[in-house]
């Protein structure tokens, strides 16, 4: 069965809503045609492989949690790699949304999924950025050494490697997550007293300042702590709108695995 491009957007929308969005963000209609189709693909970003996916699917739309335009593209040049892009998705009648800060704001969205994949209780926010929420604060049933930790985030997160920076290994049980880079909120974590603060992107300096504060930081990835929410978006859409076809872009679509 097909369904309108344009439906499958509002269902999206009612979940992740436009207004959750921070101000420097792109989120919802990247691209949108007048289309109907009986497949979506679900990536992280928009990459050209993405692309060949949808094509070869008759997918004509491409649900991302990356928006494909963070700032105004002030041309379309055939020959570079995002004009091409464009010009191929066009061409083929294929939409994009995207749903980023949105979907991390939203009620089951990014932040709340990776609370449950991690059996997390307890839940509290972690702290407010222009009066939304970002990050949350729970706890472990029971505390776990840093090792078991690591085995227990790998076999969660499907994540082969993991950096962790701080003084000591300690046993953790209170954290605070958020799921893609959430250096900027270390010192909201520290100041809530958790044991350890899991999330991505963490730079040299903030490794320092993790020993300085004697806090562990946990950086799983910026791919791995957000994927998650792909197979949550599958479930709603497949809940909501019957005999889709769906492809999930599962591997990092930048990271060369040698």
């Amino acid at each position: 069965m097909k369904y309108q491009v344009e439906e499958i957007k509002n269902f999206m929308e009612a979940w992740a809503k436009n207004e959750y969005q921070l101000s420097w963000d792109n989120s919802g209609s990247q691209i949108e045609l007048k289309e109907e189709t009986g497949a979506v693909v679900l990536a992280m970003d928009v990459t050209d492989k993405v692309v060949d996916k949808a094509i070869e699917m008759d997918a004509k739309l491409i649900i991302s949690h990356h928006p494909m335009f963070f700032t105004g593209s002030k041309n379309i040049v055939e020959g570079t790699y995002l004009g091409d892009k464009i010009i191929r998705l066009i061409k083929n009648n294929i939409s994009v949304f995207s749903y980023h800060t949105s979907m991390d704001i939203a009620e089951d969205g990014v932040n709340d999924t990776l609370f449950e994949k991690l059996y997390l209780k307890n839940k509290s926010v972690l702290t407010y950025e222009e009066d939304k929420p970002m990050g949350l604060i729970g706890e472990f049933e029971t505390e776990l050494p840093l090792k078991d930790l690591d085995k227990f985030l790998k076999d969660k997160l499907q994540v082969s490697k993991i950096k962790y920076y701080g003084r000591e290994e300690k046993s953790i049980k209170k954290v605070a997550i958020l799921g893609g880079s959430g250096s900027d909120f270390i010192s909201q974590a520290k100041e809530a007293g958790v044991d350890a603060y899991i999330t991505s992107d963490i730079k040299y300096h903030d490794g320092q300042r993790a020993y300085e504060d004697d806090l562990i930081l946990i950086d799983v990835g910026h791919f791995f702590s957000e994927r998650i929410i792909l197979p949550k978006i599958k479930k709603k859409l497949e809940e909501n709108f019957k005999d889709l076809n769906f492809y999930i872009q599962e591997t990092s679509s930048f990271e060369l695995d040698i």
